[in-house]
């Protein structure tokens, strides 16, 4: 059973700047967002320091979920700093439970819908998000660190700074040494293929490195271990930023996940393609509903197209597969 849905109540104008920063959080975090009090939120962060206090707070959200109330002003308002912080914290749970993409929009620092997007990071390095990809920054004096939160990304590390370029996915990292690399991450783990120069890639943050060079891939599972997978020509790697789809023996219900990234409407697929041959083809990311009818076509599928962009996929009966 869904816990419900919890309500927020106002920040007060008389809290402290953190406070006020906490209590809009729990309502962003409630799923009670409406446009009137979007607009308020918006004034309120146009306040000289109100920003700051939110992306600090934001950033705690992010590490722990909602802190631990241990701040100086505790004992001046115990019972309702307790009732607020007993409010985030239901709705952070909610959160989890009922709508991961609120969660998600809350961690994330930049993400994509369909579309794939350019990002400079604040030492010039530059990642490119494909679709429904989101990534959160955390830079500081002593580091350059990426948590990779959902989908794949290219990165293009700045060279000549003396902290390491960190990118962190599911419990592992993968770290820069002067290069071009690509990263993503799934329900199959995560995986990495450089394009450039060389990474070294770790499963836990205390596991032994593995090294790869341009061309060279590797893949983990949470709390597994780092698997070298077969090389791939530098060139083919991250196909998808200038727009190619690149599909080499590729199971087709990956198939049909990967097209569904770049599709306006929902993508539901119907049944068990477990069984179909691997497809290999060249496909356009910005061209998706013809990719998706290509691989029907290559795999034999149905698509059953709706109302509002949504497709149902299907395995075809006989008549409907293609000739072969």
């Amino acid at each position: 059973m869904r816990p419900p849905e919890p309500t927020a109540a106002p920040p007060l104008a008389s809290d402290p700047p953190a406070e006020q920063a906490r209590a809009w959080i729990a309502w962003l975090a409630s799923g009670a967002v409406d446009a009137p009090r979007m607009e308020d939120f918006e004034r309120w962060l146009a306040v000289p320091g109100h920003r700051r206090a939110f992306e600090y707070e934001r950033q705690l959200w992010r590490v722990l979920g909602p802190p631990a109330a241990e701040d100086t002003h505790a004992a001046a308002r115990p019972g309702r700093r307790r009732a607020r912080w007993a409010m985030a914290a239901a709705a952070a749970l909610a959160l989890l439970w009922v709508s991961p993409e609120a969660w998600l929009r809350l961690r994330a620092d930049h993400r994509t819908d369909t579309t794939i997007a350019t990002v400079a990071l604040p030492d010039g390095s530059a990642a490119v998000l494909d679709a429904d990809s989101a990534i959160a920054v955390d830079y500081s004096d002593s580091q350059r660190a990426v948590r990779l939160l959902r989908g794949r990304v290219w990165f293009k590390v700045a060279p000549g700074h003396p902290q390491p370029f960190r990118v962190l996915a599911q419990g592992g990292v993968v770290e820069d040494i002067s290069t071009a690399f690509a990263v993503t991450t799934g329900a199959g783990g995560v995986h990495t293929e450089v394009e450039q120069g060389q990474v070294r890639v770790a499963a836990q943050t205390d596991a032994g490195w593995t090294y790869l060079l341009a061309g060279q891939r590797a893949g983990f599972t949470r709390g597994g271990v780092v698997q070298r997978q077969p090389d791939l020509a530098p060139d083919r790697i991250a196909a998808w930023r200038e727009g190619e789809l690149l599909l080499d023996a590729t199971p087709v219900a990956e198939a049909v996940t990967q097209i569904a990234r770049y599709r306006d409407g929902a993508t539901f697929v119907q049944g068990d393609l477990s069984a179909l041959p691997a497809v290999n083809a060249a496909l356009r990311v910005d061209q998706p509903e013809q990719a998706l009818d290509a691989l029907a076509a290559t795999a034999g599928l149905q698509l059953t197209r709706l109302p509002l962009g949504a497709v149902i996929v299907r395995v075809g009966t006989p008549a409907e597969k293609p000739a072969q």
